[in-house]
């Protein structure tokens, strides 16, 4: 990988900068970002999806689901500019052509993990799901 680990108050930053995109495998509930060198990238199916940033007011945010296996085939060959997992069990991953893959800190859980090498770097327990406001 190209770098260790960082951590920071509320976040780390993982180790998967300049890793591309060599495949993208459906199973039933999860699709899977392969990664050279070594690694990958597994989210679930509501996992969202927007072309730039999600904060944007003109954003248009969709699930995996949404989008198909199909469209999400384009993002095999793209580069991965930027990998963070927040303490609150949101996840961001940003690759150069352009979409941001989020995981949500709230709402329904959405399962997620990152692994560098041949070990789990990041994932998102259940348990410590932060229940949406008003709850």
């Amino acid at each position: 990988m190209a770098a260790e680990i960082s951590e920071l108050p509320d976040r780390w930053i993982l180790p998967l900068r300049d890793c591309e995109v060599t495949a993208v495998e459906w199973d039933d509930d999860a699709v899977r970002f392969r990664l050279d060198p070594s690694g990958e990238v597994v989210v679930g199916l509501a996992a969202l999806v927007t072309e730039g940033s999600r904060a944007v007011p003109e954003a248009r945010p969709v699930t995996l689901s949404q989008l198909g296996p199909d469209e999400v085939q384009r993002c095999v060959g793209s580069r991965v500019l930027s990998a963070v997992g927040f303490k609150n069990g949101a996840l961001r991953v940003i690759f150069d052509n352009g979409w941001h893959l989020d995981v949500p800190s709230t709402g329904s859980f959405v399962p997620a993990s990152i692994s560098a090498g041949e070990s789990v770097t990041w994932s998102r327990d259940p348990l410590e799901e932060v229940p949406p406001a008003g709850s």
